[in-house]
């Protein structure tokens, strides 16, 4: 079998197609989660659950907590109260 090379032709900017618009993308909604901590448990453990369990977590109080879009992190930050609700402050964006 005998290879040869390909030549492509070049594309210059007046060749490229449009770009998308971020305003058109902007209303998409996008699921977020703020992540408290993680802890692995056996089944036994969680059949084992009860109101009042305490679940301990592997992380230490007062870390910054991870902000992830589809399971990626976006941003970390610290716990606010905004009314009757929790929020997050963002304090370093993950991604740039």
């Amino acid at each position: 079998m005998e290879l040869n090379n390909v030549k492509l032709p070049e594309f210059g900017e007046e060749q490229k197609g449009e770009k998308l618009d971020q305003r058109s993308l902007g209303n998409i909604p996008i699921k977020a989660t703020v992540e408290l901590g993680q802890t692995e448990l056996s089944l036994k453990e969680i059949l084992d659950l009860a109101e009042g369990s305490i679940i301990e977590l592997g992380r230490l109080a007062g870390e910054p907590l991870d902000l992830k879009v589809g399971g990626q992190l976006i941003a970390q930050g610290e716990v606010v109260a905004v009314d009757d609700y929790y929020g997050l402050r963002i304090t370093n964006l993950a991604i740039r």
